[in-house]
């Protein structure tokens, strides 16, 4: 029952998801259809277009960056499209497509260009690359795409976290329903999150029937009024998604609640989530060692037309260059033994020789 209620979700916020994480952007309104021309691109040409975001610290815009600068020693020019973001990386991606028009998000968060070349690579949330490569979800009315192929899996962790100013008096969200309290709650409302409301009865209707709200945390500031947070992107990470942690739990006193085993184990099996425990101090607030869910991992992705000797030039010098990642805004980093795990998504071959020498896959 649970995965039909994911699926009926996540299709209906089909425009959400934000550099991995969760925009509204397919209800914005479109700012600017014409183009930026860049020139000849292609495989053959050793200039690359990589579906990429924004500038303004989204993960896959600094991580567009990293490939961009990452493959530039191994003789390649990466020219970065910084709206083939959200939801649309796979699909750009999948259908060698040119980028969608750009829209009032994308000119807020600093991207100004469309660039006129269909795109021959992108960097998405790997389980995104992964319901995109079976046509799941978000993506299920575009049917599968069989041909997307993994070069690298990136770590970058968040929590799923729930928090509620102490004022509410009380000690689990199941109080808000039995008592039906007035609550305004921040949640983008992804398939790792809905869960959350769906298990205690939060429905929008009925928060909304006892005088309260749901919204999601677009443009936060101190004084945006709120009860609860829910969020599976809880980091003290800046970037776009999460910086919205840090402005309200500097402004405000926050209490974390617990959530049941049961929900943990469903968000686990249905939800691509895994057991994780948040640990005193990892946001101001957090007192105590919390049993809870995450999700780590961005990839770099591309098609199986990608010929071999890009994916393992593509795969070799991000792997070269991964000291850089330390650096960035969020905690970026590769592991070894999991660059390769794409979520079921097929390694590119290429990519797959480079890490079958260096011992990383057998």
């Amino acid at each position: 029952m649970i995965r039909n209620l994911l699926s009926a979700i996540a299709l209906s916020l089909a425009g959400l998801a934000f550099a991995g994480p969760a925009h509204a952007a397919e209800q914005e309104k479109i700012v600017d259809t014409g183009w930026t021309d860049v020139g000849e691109t292609g495989y053959a040409t050793k200039r690359l277009v990589l579906a990429s975001a924004c500038p303004e610290a989204c993960p896959w815009g600094e991580l567009g960056e990293f490939v961009r600068d990452a493959m530039a020693p191994e003789g390649y020019e990466i020219i970065l499209c910084r709206n083939c973001n959200r939801t649309e990386g796979p699909r750009v991606v999948a259908k060698a497509s040119l980028p969608p028009p750009l829209k009032e998000g994308d000119i807020r968060h600093g991207t100004t260009e469309r660039i006129n070349a269909p795109i021959d690579f992108g960097i998405t949330e790997a389980s995104m690359m992964a319901w995109a490569y079976r046509g799941e979800h978000i993506y299920q009315k575009d049917g599968p795409a069989p041909h997307l192929r993994l070069i690298a899996r990136i770590e970058d962790p968040t929590y799923l976290l729930v928090a509620i100013k102490p004022e509410l008096g009380i000690t689990s969200l199941a109080e808000i329903r039995e008592r039906k309290l007035p609550v305004r709650i921040l949640t983008d409302m992804q398939p790792s999150e809905a869960p959350v409301l769906e298990h205690y009865g939060l429905d929008k209707a009925s928060v909304e029937s006892w005088g309260g709200s749901i919204d999601r945390p677009h443009d936060v500031t101190a004084e945006t009024p709120f009860d609860v947070v829910i969020s599976s992107l809880a980091s003290p990470a800046n970037n776009p998604e999460s910086s919205f942690w840090t402005t309200i739990m500097v402004a405000h006193d926050l209490k974390f609640l617990d959530l049941p085993e049961e929900l943990l184990d469903r968000l686990v099996k249905e939800a691509d989530m895994v057991r994780t425990t948040a640990r005193w101090g990892v946001l101001r607030g957090v007192d105590r060692s919390i049993k809870t869910v995450g999700r780590s991992g961005e990839v770099v992705f591309a098609r199986a037309d990608m010929p071999d000797e890009i994916a393992y030039a593509a795969a070799r010098g991000i792997d070269r260059a991964r000291g850089e990642l330390k650096w960035f805004v969020r905690p970026y980093s590769i592991d070894p033994r999991t660059v390769g795990d794409g979520k079921g998504v097929p390694l590119h071959p290429g990519a797959a020789r480079y890490y079958r020498e260096m011992g990383y896959i057998d």
